[in-house]
């Protein structure tokens, strides 16, 4: 059994340009993280700075990993965007009205 699927291209659209803009703020907050852990292990002395460091370097790669895997999904959705317009477009192109002011049949 086969099931219809509806999709509104602007809403993808939409969603597409927010998880873009997530996977670039998560890439920022990635390196703000980074350089925080670096600068926590620089201000204090010892395993607490370390330990910091440590804490803040793991955390940074987790930020990476979720911005870099963001823009993939990302990344994907466009393409499926792309390829959902470009076939309402030729079956746009495959239906025409018979003459001005009568209902559009397919060719």
């Amino acid at each position: 059994m086969s099931h219809l699927i509806s999709v509104q291209l602007d809403v993808l659209g939409g969603l597409l340009a927010e998880l873009r803009a997530l996977g670039l703020e998560l890439g920022g907050e990635q390196q703000l993280t980074a350089a925080s852990g670096q600068a926590l292990a620089r201000s204090l002395a010892g395993p607490v700075g370390e330990e910091a460091a440590l804490a803040g370097a793991e955390w940074a790669a987790a930020l990476g990993a979720l911005a870099a895997r963001t823009l993939a999904v990302a990344a994907t959705l466009d393409a499926a965007l792309a390829a959902y317009r470009t076939a309402d477009l030729q079956l746009a192109g495959r239906i025409a009205p018979a003459r001005p002011g009568m209902p559009a049949v397919p060719r």
